[in-house]
């Protein structure tokens, strides 16, 4: 479980919303700079307030850090599956070598192998080694190798670094997360503020017009959860109504192996270039607009696709917005 928690925004529209929302307002202020001057905005201030603006932006995007800290959470699973195999064909021969409820296959402990996670696994090695060395002779009649128990050993030692640094890629997610925010806070309230004295300076003239320019309009962009359970060879679709082609498509697969997404023009189309593999992992998301999974409103291509190419079944839970 992470440590920390996330910084809360201050405000409620999105961070791409905000930015654009402070590209408009300084150009209203650029423009109305002869009657702001006497309220204390000067074209210095201005430049301050774009500089924030392209200081925030060039700040890494949670979704960069976050795919990355997703790279390295599917390189373990990756790793655990080999090693989950490597220990399978040892545990196979002891199955054979020894009856089952026997006190010797017993001392393997292999009970609920399929389901143990990376560090149960690596855990469970040692034992692996320890046991089939002890009935070396027994289990080399039904096809024990020296080199199985040496992949066991190589291919744990490959996990481990892989175990280790999940924890640091969260932390590094979580991290760059929070300055992000920060910014946007102190974006929003730079913004805030330039907009309330422009909006101030006009209602004391009686302009409402020139007033109506600066008011920020912030409201949250409504997220709409999509999820389902999808068998192997199937495809199945959700609906994304009312979303543009930067819309964010925040997706993850919390069991079976893995699933694609991405649009098409009918409900059933095959994957195309556009398509994402989303491989297993219930804490983190794989995130990508719209457009970068073949969103094209003009061209027909509007049906958000969920595609199982394997032979198990796959759990997903697709926020979009």
């Amino acid at each position: 479980m992470s440590r920390k928690k996330s910084v809360p925004t201050i405000f409620n529209m999105s961070q791409n919303d905000l930015v654009a929302c402070c590209i408009e307002k300084a150009a209203f202020l650029t423009q109305d700079i002869d009657d702001l001057l006497a309220r204390g905005i000067t074209l210095e201030i201005i430049a301050a307030f774009v500089k924030k603006r392209t200081d925030f932006v060039a700040l890494p995007h949670y979704v960069v850090v976050r795919n990355t800290s997703s790279i390295g959470f599917a390189k373990r699973n990756v790793q655990t599956e080999v090693l989950r195999k490597a220990v399978h064909v040892v545990v196979d021969i002891a199955k054979d070598t020894f009856k089952e409820d026997s006190p010797e296959l017993k001392s393997f402990n292999i009970l609920g192998l399929s389901k143990l996670d990376a560090n149960e696994l690596v855990n469970l090695c040692p034992n692996i080694i320890i046991k089939s060395t002890f009935y070396t002779t027994k289990m080399t009649v039904k096809g024990l190798l020296p080199a199985m128990l040496t992949k066991i050993t190589t291919e744990a030692a490959t996990l481990l670094p892989l175990i280790s640094a999940t924890p640091i890629l969260v932390g590094d997610s979580e991290a760059a997360t929070i300055v992000r925010v920060n910014a946007a806070n102190s974006l929003y309230t730079t913004l805030e503020g330039l907009c309330s004295t422009g909006h101030a300076c006009y209602i004391a003239v009686d302009n409402k017009q020139k007033a109506q320019n600066y008011v920020i309009y912030d409201k949250p962009k409504k997220i709409v959860d999509r999820t389902g359970t999808v068998m192997p060879q199937v495809k199945t679709s959700r609906k994304t109504d009312n979303i543009i082609a930067t819309t964010p498509v925040r997706m993850k697969v919390s069991v079976g192996t893995g699933l694609q997404f991405y649009y098409g023009m009918t409900k059933t189309s095959p994957p195309t270039i556009n398509a994402v593999t989303v491989d297993n992992n219930p804490n983190v998301f794989t995130v990508k607009t719209a457009e970068e999974l073949g969103y094209d409103l003009a061209g027909g291509i509007i049906h958000l696709i969920i595609h199982n190419p394997n032979g198990d079944d796959a759990t997903f839970l697709a926020k979009i917005g």
